[in-house]
């Protein structure tokens, strides 16, 4: 699917950019562009997307918080990694997509730390503009998650932990 997606997008950007705008009407022309980007975004849930339906066909435990993030990678010249973060009762995990049609999973398990290895968590910028969640380490590291409204998130995120407000930054 996700080859079909890439040659579709493709197409469309070559039909944009080559075929002369005198062709067809205005309308087509511009609706091309709208196409072209539902074309990326299908690719983006395709490639990227982690739904906590995805999570349980891999763990059943309950789930007390998720978000939808991208972990910063500790060299500057390596891009995110995409995928969902939840917290569990001992633990916070970051599941990436994978779909594997022997066992049936549909996520994998990229990160994890203990709960009881936090020291705290902050939010704010954590890569160029990109506000998100920065976790610190009892061991004195970090982890920082780009996530979209995190501020939105800090009352759910306290409670899943367990926290009631003064051991976050």
């Amino acid at each position: 699917m996700k080859a079909l997606l890439k040659i579709l997008l493709l197409v469309l950007f070559a039909i944009v950019i080559f075929m002369p705008m005198n062709k067809i009407t205005q309308g087509a022309y511009w609706s091309l562009f709208l196409l072209m980007f539902f074309v990326l975004y299908l690719y983006y849930r395709f490639s990227y997307w982690v739904g906590e339906g995805d999570i349980a066909s891999v763990d059943n435990r309950e789930i007390r918080f998720s978000a939808f993030s991208g972990k910063v990678p500790p060299m500057s010249s390596e891009d995110l990694v995409r995928g969902r973060l939840v917290v569990f009762d001992d633990e916070i995990a970051l599941y990436q997509r994978s779909r594997n049609p022997q066992t049936g999973e549909k996520a994998k398990k990229v990160w994890s730390v203990a709960i009881d290895d936090l020291s705290g968590f902050s939010i704010g910028k954590v890569i160029g503009i990109r506000g998100g969640l920065i976790l610190s380490l009892v061991d004195g590291d970090e982890a920082r998650f780009a996530i979209f409204f995190m501020k939105n998130k800090k009352i759910p995120l306290m409670d899943a932990l367990g926290w009631s407000g003064g051991q976050s930054e």
